[in-house]
């Protein structure tokens, strides 16, 4: 798969090549979250499409049927029939499960009563039209695509210093599966989006990860809201915090991984990980926590685990719960954060393991050892592998070699500083 962009973000311009292992290496806003944010993006608003497309109606018909209500309201005060038939909750819910055969008793009612006017007639007709209509399923995606937008760049897409339309291009053997066009305004609020899937996406789902933190906010995380909460939950509360998408998805993945634990057969790469923490992490629903259980039979809270174990613990519990899998891109953005230098190369052949059974990766990185550790346990298992710089904008390969030249001088400036302090001593 061929990933193209244009000016979005700090990116003035991409080719990615998105298959097996994919490498992003770089300084910090050079645009290397970025490109797995922006993934993660298109995948799951292709996947939440037709929620985005049920959501969408059932709001309309709540809405309409609630000027229905409140407009007719005045002439039957005292008829508890008009109140068990019109209640805007209870007739979208009849709706919802019958269709326009729900709309047939309450023009019969009215029309018992003498009640007719033209505005209700009308009203009634948005509601027939908004049960059998089918809207584009392009437009539907757009719509899920800018929900997601909004959580995940806050709404700013575009890049604010070139001010030129941004475009994202995906493709397999040159021909397009999914082209978006963003309409550059002065202000993202105004941002036009064209959304145009002409084949099937081959991602069915994504997962982010970021930070192994999640695991000690994980309740707040559950409590917290996303651009994704239905508009009509009867359980909506104020003051709900509002979160990105990928943390909270990550969340609940962590958490339903404890489904599939009694079923679950470690595989190498599970091994491997639990090897190097000398124990597994996994969600106890009875204690609504995450442990870590060692080897020697000590059990810890998460608030209490280091957070490098925590990181191999996370990879753990979305291999328990098969969220890891040849049709899911696994995006890590900078997974060395939290690991010492020794388990950066542990957590390099984990990944690279992963991908030779089948995984698609992106990794983005600012570590030469973690960069040089994914060539080399590439190069060991002979696993398909593709590097990136990241560098004034732009993001190309002619090819590996020329690319991990490039990397390594780059990342391994700070040690010409290191040397030329210690030529100043001499």
């Amino acid at each position: 798969m061929e990933l193209t962009i244009k000016n979005i973000g700090t990116i003035k311009e991409a080719d990615i090549k998105l298959s097996g292992l994919t490498v992003i290496a770089g300084e910090n806003d050079s645009g290397k979250s970025t490109v797995g944010k922006l993934m993660f993006s298109i995948i799951k608003a292709i996947s939440k499409y037709k929620d985005e497309l049920e959501e969408g109606k059932e709001y309309k018909i709540l809405k309409t049927v609630e000027r229905i209500y409140f407009y007719n309201r005045q002439h039957f005060f005292d008829v508890s029939e008009f109140k068990e038939l019109f209640h805007p909750r209870h007739f979208a819910n009849e709706i919802n499960q019958h269709g326009a055969k729900a709309i047939t008793s309450r023009v019969e009612f009215l029309e018992e009563h003498k009640i007719s006017n033209d505005r209700t007639h009308s009203l009634f007709q948005i509601l027939e039209k908004t049960i059998t209509e089918n809207e584009n399923e392009n437009i539907a995606k757009m719509k899920a695509f800018t929900k997601v937008i909004n959580s995940e760049f806050s709404g700013v897409i575009t890049n604010q210093n070139i001010k030129k339309d941004a475009y994202v291009n995906i493709a397999e053997s040159e021909e397009t599966i999914l082209a978006i066009k963003v309409k550059y305004e002065e202000s993202e609020e105004d941002a036009l989006y064209h959304f145009d899937q002409q084949d099937e996406l081959y991602f069915n789902d994504s997962t982010l990860i970021e930070t192994p933190m999640l695991l000690n906010f994980h309740e707040s995380i559950r409590e917290s809201k996303t651009a994704f909460e239905p508009r009509t939950t009867h359980n909506r509360r104020l003051g709900r915090a509002k979160i990105a998408f990928h943390i909270k998805d990550l969340e609940m993945k962590l958490r339903d991984s404890a489904n599939n634990d009694y079923f679950y057969k470690p595989n190498d790469v599970y091994q491997k990980a639990k090897n190097t923490i000398k124990g597994t992490i996994k969600y106890r629903p009875q204690s609504n926590d995450f442990f870590y259980f060692k080897d020697n039979g000590q059990e810890h809270r998460m608030i209490n685990v280091a957070s490098g174990i925590k990181t191999f613990g996370m990879l753990q519990m979305l291999l328990v719960g098969e969220f890891i899998n040849e049709r899911s891109l696994i995006i890590l953005d900078e997974p060395e954060v939290h690991l010492h230098p020794n388990w950066q190369l542990k957590f390099s052949e984990l990944v690279t393991l992963l991908v030779k059974n089948g995984a698609n990766i992106l990794v983005t990185t600012h570590s030469p050892y973690m960069v040089e550790a994914l060539e080399r346990y590439s190069e060991k298992y002979k696993t398909e592998a593709n590097f990136y710089l990241a560098k004034e904008g732009v993001i190309k390969s002619e090819n590996n070699n020329k690319t991990l030249s490039e990397i390594f001088t780059k990342l391994s400036q700070p040690f010409d500083v290191f040397r030329e302090m210690d030529a100043d001593k001499l």
